[in-house]
C-alpha cells in the first residue's frame, strides 16, 4: 500500500499542508483504492454496500460515493438496546462496524451506557460519544492507534495554526472549556494535548461533574416519552431534579473556573474549548468592566465548534476576536467531527479552514449521491462535505456530514497544497431544516440485517 503509506508519514511533519504531493487528487485516489480494498475484507458492513453499488474497485473518486457511510449510521442502534439493557446486542450493533474482533464484556457488571463503554474500554476498545444534541449518541469506534494518533494530530493542527505554539518547550496555565472526565470524542485528546503543555499542577476544566452518556440517553428518552404522552409524572420530576442539582454543579463550577481565569489574564496562559463556552468568559469580563485586548498578548486560544445550539448573539465570534485579538500568532479555529481523525486547523493566510492531506474531502449534491469535485483538481465548490479518512485503523474512514461547505481545491495560498474550506453551515440549520440523505436509510438496513443475523446465530449457539 504504497499511496497509503506515503501519506501516512505526512503525519511525522510540522507542516504537512505545504509538503503534501504535488499531485495530491492522485495520491489519494491511489490511498482511496488500497484503503477500501483492505477495509472490505475487514468489515461486512462495507462489503455488502460495494457489493450492492457494483463497486469492486476505487477507479474515480465517483466510485467512492456509494461507499460512504452517513453520519447517522454510527448511531443507528434501536433506542431499545439502551432501554432495555440489551448490552450484548449494543455490542453486535458496534461490532458491525469496526475492524476489530469485540470479546472480553462482563455484561453482568453493566447497569447503564456509562458502564459498557468503560467495560468496552477495559477491553481496548475505546468508543467516544457524540454529545446527544440532536437527541440520540453516536457511538464511533477507536482503537488503541486510532487514539493516539488522535492525541498527536491534536497538537500538530494547533501548532501548525498558531505561531506562537511552536516552541515544544514552552510551558502555560491551561484552561480547558470541558468537563475533567467523559466519553465524549474531544475530552480525552484536550485533557492529552494539557498534560504536554502545562505546568505541573497547572490545569483547569470548567467542571469536574463528569460527562455522563447515561444521563444524556435518559433525557433524550425523557423527551420522547412526554411528546407521546407515556412519561409518568413521578419519572419527570425524578429527571428533572438529577438535571437540575448537576445543572447546578456545573454552573458553580464555571463561575469558579472563570474567576480563576480572569483573575490570571495578565499572565500567558492556554484556553481551549468550544466558542460558544469561550463567549461565556467574554460576557462576564465585559460585565465587570474588562476591556478587549486585556489578556496577556501571549495567551494562545484553540477553539472549535458554533453554538451547538445555545442562545448567543449573533456576533459572538467577532465579540470572541475583538476582545481576545486573535491573530496569527495566539489563534486556532479547527473545524472537525468526530468521525475523522484530527481536524483541519485554521489558515490564517486564506482565513480558511485547511483538511490534512490523509483528509480525502469529496463535496457532494444535497442528497449525497452525485460528487462535484472538479475534474481537474482546482476550482471552488459548494455542496453537502463528505470525507475520506485515510488514517482510520478501527473503523471505515469514509463518511458524509450534515455541512454544507464552500470548498476550495487548487487555490496555492502561501505554498499550501490541500484544500480550504472557506464556509460550514448545518443543512438542518438552513430555511426548511431539511437534511435528507439518500444513502442513509440503506446503510441503516445493513446494520440491522446484521444486527438480526449475530443475534440469531448467538441464539442458536
Amino acid at each position: 500500500m504504497q499511496a497509503l503509506s506515503a501519506l501516512l508519514q505526512l503525519t511525522d511533519l510540522h507542516d504537512p499542508f505545504r509538503n503534501a504531493p504535488e499531485n495530491l487528487h492522485a495520491a489519494q485516489l491511489q490511498a482511496v483504492r488500497e484503503r477500501f480494498a483492505q477495509r472490505r475484507q475487514q468489515i461486512r458492513i462495507l462489503d455488502k454496500r460495494a457489493s450492492e453499488a457494483g463497486v469492486t474497485e476505487v477507479k474515480s473518486m465517483s466510485d467512492a460515493v456509494p461507499l460512504l457511510f452517513a453520519d447517522a449510521v454510527y448511531k443507528s442502534y434501536p433506542d431499545s438496546f439502551i432501554e432495555q439493557g440489551k448490552w450484548r446486542h449494543l455490542t453486535a450493533w458496534l461490532q458491525t462496524l469496526t475492524t476489530r474482533k469485540i470479546d472480553g464484556l462482563d455484561y453482568g457488571t453493566i447497569a447503564d451506557l456509562d458502564d459498557w463503554i468503560n467495560a468496552l474500554r477495559a477491553n481496548g476498545h475505546y468508543v467516544m460519544s457524540s454529545s446527544g444534541t440532536s437527541g440520540k449518541q453516536s457511538f464511533i469506534y477507536q482503537s488503541e492507534a486510532d487514539r493516539e494518533l488522535g492525541w498527536r494530530l491534536l497538537s500538530q493542527g494547533i501548532r501548525w495554526a498558531a505561531s506562537g505554539m511552536r516552541d515544544p518547550s514552552r510551558r502555560y496555565p491551561v484552561f480547558l472549556l470541558t468537563p475533567s472526565s467523559g466519553s465524549y470524542t474531544g475530552t480525552e485528546r484536550m485533557a492529552k494535548f494539557a498534560e504536554a503543555i502545562a505546568m505541573p499542577g497547572d490545569i483547569h476544566y470548567m467542571s469536574d461533574v463528569p460527562q455522563s452518556a447515561a444521563h444524556t440517553t435518559r433525557m433524550a428518552r425523557m423527551r420522547r416519552a412526554i411528546a407521546d404522552g407515556t412519561a409518568r409524572p413521578s419519572e419527570i420530576e425524578a429527571l428533572q431534579n438529577e438535571s437540575r442539582e448537576r445543572s447546578e454543579r456545573v454552573q458553580a463550577d464555571f463561575r469558579q473556573f472563570i474567576d480563576q481565569l480572569l483573575e490570571r489574564r495578565h499572565e500567558p496562559m492556554f484556553i481551549m474549548g468550544m466558542m460558544g463556552m469561550l463567549y461565556q468568559i467574554v460576557a462576564t469580563a465585559r460585565q465587570r468592566g474588562i476591556p478587549d485586548a486585556d489578556f496577556h498578548p501571549d495567551t494562545i486560544i484553540s477553539i472549535g465548534g458554533g453554538k451547538k445550539g445555545a442562545n448567543l448573539p449573533e456576533d459572538f465570534q467577532q465579540q470572541c476576536e475583538r476582545f481576545f485579538n486573535f491573530n496569527a500568532t495566539n489563534f486556532n479555529d479547527g473545524y472537525g467531527m468526530g468521525e475523522v481523525s484530527g481536524f483541519c486547523p485554521w489558515f490564517h493566510e486564506a482565513k480558511a479552514w485547511t483538511v490534512p492531506p490523509w483528509l480525502v474531502p469529496l463535496v457532494l449534491d444535497s442528497t449525497g449521491e452525485q460528487l462535484l469535485n472538479p475534474a481537474d483538481g482546482k476550482g471552488i465548490v459548494e455542496g453537502r462535505l463528505a470525507m475520506i479518512d485515510l488514517l482510520a485503523d478501527g473503523r471505515w474512514g469514509g463518511v458524509i456530514s450534515g455541512d454544507k461547505v464552500t470548498m476550495e481545491f487548487g487555490h496555492g495560498i502561501d505554498g499550501v497544497r490541500t484544500p480550504i474550506i472557506r464556509d460550514v453551515v448545518r443543512y438542518k440549520d438552513l430555511p426548511g431544516g431539511d437534511d435528507k440523505l439518500s444513502c442513509a436509510g440503506t446503510i441503516d438496513a445493513y446494520v440491522r440485517g446484521e444486527i438480526a443475523d449475530m443475534t440469531e446465530a448467538r441464539a442458536a449457539g
